[in-house]
C-alpha cells in the first residue's frame, strides 16, 4: 500500500481517461465545480471517503486500486478491453514501463495514456 498523495492523485486521473470522461461529467455525477475535479486530479484539494466510493463506482475500480502500487489491476483492465496480452509487443512495452525508473514510469504512463486516449 502507498501514502503518496501524487501516487493517488495519478491514479484518479487514469481511472477517469481509462472511463474516457471528462472532468465536467465526474464533476456533475459528484454534484461539484469542474475546478474541484482538476484540483483534486492535481493533489490540490483532498477527496473525502465518500468521493472516492462514488469514483470507484463511476470509474469501475475497487477503491483498493486507488491505493496499490502493483499494476495487477491494469493487466485485468486490458484484458477487459480486449487487448492480447500475449502479444510480444504489449508486454515488452508493459515490462519496460514496470522497470522503468520511478521518476519515469509516471510520465511515461501520461504519454501512453495520452496517447491511447486520442485514437
Amino acid at each position: 500500500m502507498i501514502n503518496d498523495r501524487n501516487q493517488i492523485c495519478f491514479r484518479l486521473k487514469q481511472a477517469r481517461l481509462e472511463a474516457k470522461l471528462k472532468q465536467e461529467t465526474v464533476a456533475r455525477y459528484l454534484q461539484i465545480p469542474t475546478s474541484a475535479v482538476s484540483s483534486f486530479e492535481s493533489g490540490h484539494r483532498k477527496l473525502d471517503a465518500v468521493e472516492l466510493y462514488m469514483l470507484s463506482k463511476l470509474y469501475k475500480k475497487p477503491m483498493e486500486w486507488f491505493f496499490n502500487e502493483k499494476s495487477d489491476y491494469m493487466f485485468i483492465s486490458t484484458r477487459q478491453q480486449g487487448v492480447e496480452m500475449d502479444d510480444p509487443l504489449i508486454n515488452e512495452c508493459l515490462n519496460l514501463l514496470k522497470n522503468a525508473p520511478k521518476h519515469l514510469q509516471k510520465s511515461a504512463a501520461y504519454g501512453v495514456i495520452g496517447f491511447l486516449s486520442e485514437r
